[in-house]
């Protein structure tokens, strides 16, 4: 498995999009916790310093989706386009296979969230360690559904269609049903992590759960794939 999780996440983090996100989102949680610095009346009275993280937490509540499946959408399905899947299942098992993807792409999202995180840090001379968990819930969850999607779906097109889709969508219905009681949105609010995350606390275990379940259903889909 460890082979697989280290080609994943070099894979990933050499290409030019991962490059372009990484720098976008550490200049932007660069600027955003300079301008705060220089204006500590935008903190309020009690020095509301979870202001600091808001631009990263921004970025990955309405554009996380869009972010992962813009540079991991054919995670899957590459390896069964490129016919490259029989040398791997001669190789290893098929869970550790698609642990493996997993954990590289999981891996490289860690890495980019913690430098911005840093960044911030250093800033603001404080920890964020609540909004640090809750982001990197929310992109646990969404690397999961990433490795479904694209065990499902077979061609990388096809992946990249419905993640733009999905990218799009999942913000918009998600932060909607979060803050509605509409019969008909009960299952974006239940299904998506937005509803988990408002609520905070013990709710965040449940982003988790369902990304352990996607998982758990790539895994078996995979097992039964005819390769």
């Amino acid at each position: 498995m460890i082979p697989i999780i280290r080609n994943e996440f070099f894979q990933t983090i050499k290409s030019f999009k991962s490059v372009a996100i990484v720098l976008f989102f550490t200049l932007t949680s660069f600027l955003t916790a300079t301008y705060l610095a220089n204006h500590p009346e935008l903190l309020g009275d009690g020095g509301n310093d979870s202001a600091y993280t808001s631009s990263i937490k921004f970025l990955i509540f309405f554009l996380g989706f869009l972010f992962v499946f813009a540079v991991s959408h054919d995670i899957v399905n590459r390896e069964l386009d490129d016919q490259t899947i029989r040398l791997l299942v001669s190789k290893t098992s098929r869970f550790n296979i698609i642990a493996g993807k997993f954990l590289g792409s999981f891996l490289f999202w860690v890495c980019s969230i913690s430098i911005s995180f840093f960044v911030v840090t250093l800033y603001a001379k404080s920890t964020f360690f609540l909004d640090y968990l809750i982001v990197i819930t929310v992109l646990f969850f969404i690397t999961c559904l990433n490795v479904l999607l694209s065990t499902v779906l077979t061609r990388p097109g096809m992946t990249m269609f419905f993640g733009i889709l999905l990218g799009i969508l999942c913000p918009v219905l998600g932060f909607w049903a979060a803050f509605s009681n509409n019969w008909y949105l009960l299952p974006f609010k239940y299904l998506l992590p937005y509803y988990y995350v408002v609520e905070s606390g013990g709710y965040l275990i449940v982003p988790f759960l369902l990304g352990l379940l996607f998982l758990t259903v790539a895994y078996f889909m995979f097992y039964r794939k005819d390769l």
